[in-house]
């Protein structure tokens, strides 16, 4: 009977974490001129994409531009990533508002970690559209759209340096993305239970077969 609680034990913790770590996480701060933010993506290797190009299905954060000022999203202010419907790098997803395919190059830093897609979401009713002029992947600068007109197709550059006296175009905003390991370890965790659930449930059955025999 104990062995068997501690099948159905293991079993149901390695079944309730390995879903839940099918996705991964992915930081970035983007610091630019009249645009900044400080970005959690959620987002998952697609079936048919190539290694390193993932789907963002969540948001979260903050972001800061001139229409809004400054967007905390949190459980009591989220954002929503709207669905993409199986879009593409060479097959944008239209709102109405803004063309996108929530694709994230997870292999890439600076703005290199969208395409001219990039991602939409949106938060209380505020869209909002990042992108870059990469095709997949690369240097360039980032883009924003604030609800598809406000701001349409404004560049983000980094601030000009005024102790440098601030002349000529400003270079481009940029950042590293970094992979949050816990949902790696999670997914490894589970796995791990599985196989112990595996082998336990095993000696179980052994042991009550001999038992009856």
């Amino acid at each position: 009977m104990e062995r068997f609680s501690l099948v159905s034990l293991a079993l149901a913790a390695a079944l309730a974490i390995a879903p839940s770590a099918s996705a991964d996480e992915f930081n970035y701060t983007i610091s630019g001129q009249d645009f900044a933010a400080d970005l959690t993506f959620t987002a998952s290797q697609m079936q048919g994409q190539a290694q390193g190009v993932d789907l963002i299905t969540g948001v979260s954060g903050w972001f800061n531009d001139p229409d809004s000022g400054l967007v905390t999203m949190s459980s009591s202010n989220p954002a929503t990533a709207i669905s993409a419907n199986g879009a593409t790098a060479s097959n944008y997803a239209d709102s109405g508002l803004s063309e996108y395919d929530n694709l994230l190059y997870t292999t890439e830093t600076g703005d290199g970690i969208l395409d001219w897609g990039g991602v939409l979401f949106s938060v209380g009713g505020y869209q909002l559209n990042i992108f870059s002029d990469s095709d997949n992947g690369g240097a360039g600068y980032f883009y924003w759209t604030d609800n598809g007109a406000t701001h349409w197709s404004d560049p983000i550059p980094s601030p000009l340096d005024d102790a440098a006296g601030g002349s000529g175009t400003p270079p481009p905003a940029s950042g590293n993305l970094t992979s949050a390991p816990e949902p790696g370890s999670l997914l490894l965790f589970g796995t791990g239970l599985l196989g112990l659930a595996a082998v336990l449930f095993r000696q179980a059955k052994l042991c009550a077969l001999r038992a009856n025999s």
